[in-house]
């Protein structure tokens, strides 16, 4: 299937306790990231396109086909869709091990027509399982069972990925470990996938689009750095976990720091960021918190921060609660979002058009 094939069309509704699940999408967005707070709808939403709400009413179809025509009462059951579903407490079958529970799913890909061992050599060796594969689930830390439960969904053949909430249980460094195999899963596989998450960061990582659901409706809809920045979301965001997320390219390598290119050509834009294994030619994706960045209007000198790159104000906006400017610092590298105060705004006198410098420390930067 070509990924010009890989769209979506619903329109749902389904009643809730507090509200009415009520919401329409066309798109065709191969990464496509559902955010919101918890209770918005974003699990039932994931459940309905999975086959596993029965009660609502309208229409669902993925990639042409139809799954559901609530008005023809047509419904396709779940084992029909094809659909690899990674929930949230992940659901590992505890009487089997780690190869047990891969295996799950062999019989639906055989009758698929998938070759299921060579899907099953190749999970193994993007997600690292080779030294999981006969350890009971008891045995498996938290991450560990993470990606069992997203290489069993992958060995089932799918021909779409539904995850739900797949870093929320992790802490911090587990959670960036985790989100290395989703990248690699992403840039692995030839597969769409929906993720629902809380954290602004991990969508921006992941996907090309992203819906803001409130209370069961489409808030927001775009491309994740320009649609968690607008106005009426970012506080949100902000509160969520927000981050500006980029990527860049190992250039120098040195015992306790490396220098990452986030911009190339006569205007490269060098940083220095925290130490991460890899090789100088790796491609990293790094991301920096909007208020851990400051705003020069000249360019500072005697600072302990190692990072000051010129950078010009596009806007400046205002939420209920925060004030904020995005930054323009390159032709291939996103706005940032950089957080200040009203006291700032007026001192530094910034405005659209301002050239300034971000300063951020090294510490600052997650890799």
């Amino acid at each position: 299937m070509s990924k010009k094939g890989y769209v979506f069309d619903l329109s749902l509704r389904l009643p809730l306790d507090h509200f009415e699940l009520n919401l329409e999408y066309k798109g065709s967005a191969r990464m496509l990231g559902v955010f919101g707070v918890s209770g918005s709808g974003k699990t039932t939403l994931l459940e309905c396109i999975a086959g596993l709400r029965k009660d609502g009413r309208g229409h669902l179809s993925f990639s042409g086909e139809v799954w559901m025509k609530s008005e023809e009462r047509l419904f396709l059951s779940v084992d029909k869709r094809r659909i690899g579903y990674v929930p949230q407490d992940h659901w590992l079958f505890p009487h089997r091990d780690a190869r047990g529970n891969l295996e799950i799913g062999k019989q639906r890909a055989l009758d698929n027509g998938i070759d299921f061992e060579a899907t099953f050599q190749r999970v193994v060796e993007v997600l690292e399982l080779e030294t999981l594969l006969d350890r009971g689930v008891d045995r498996l830390s938290g991450g560990e069972r993470q990606r069992v439960a997203l290489g069993r969904a992958l060995c089932s053949g799918p021909q779409l990925l539904l995850l739900d909430e797949p870093l929320a249980s992790l802490d911090g460094a587990l959670r960036r470990r985790i989100l290395r195999f989703l990248i690699k899963v992403r840039d692995t596989f030839d597969l769409p996938m929906v993720v629902v998450s809380h954290n602004p960061m991990e969508l921006q990582a992941l996907c090309s689009e992203v819906l803001v659901l409130e209370e069961g409706r489409v808030l927001e809809q775009g491309i994740p750095e320009e649609v968690f920045r607008r106005k009426r979301i970012f506080d949100t965001a902000k509160d969520q976990g927000f981050e500006n997320v980029f990527t860049g390219v190992l250039t120098e390598i040195g015992e306790r720091t490396v220098t990452l290119e986030i911009e190339r050509g006569d205007q490269a834009i060098r940083l220095r960021v925290p130490k991460v294994e890899g090789v100088v030619g790796d491609s990293v994706i790094a991301s920096l918190a909007s208020d851990d960045i400051l705003i020069a209007i000249g360019k500072p000198e005697g600072l302990s921060a190692r990072n000051c790159i010129p950078a010009q104000i596009e806007e400046i906006e205002e939420t209920e609660s925060r004030q904020f400017a995005i930054a323009s610092i390159g032709s291939s590298v996103p706005s940032f979002v950089v957080e200040l105060t009203q006291d700032a705004i007026e001192e530094l006198s910034l405005k659209p058009g301002i050239d300034v410098y971000l300063v951020f420390k090294t510490s600052a930067v997650r890799v």
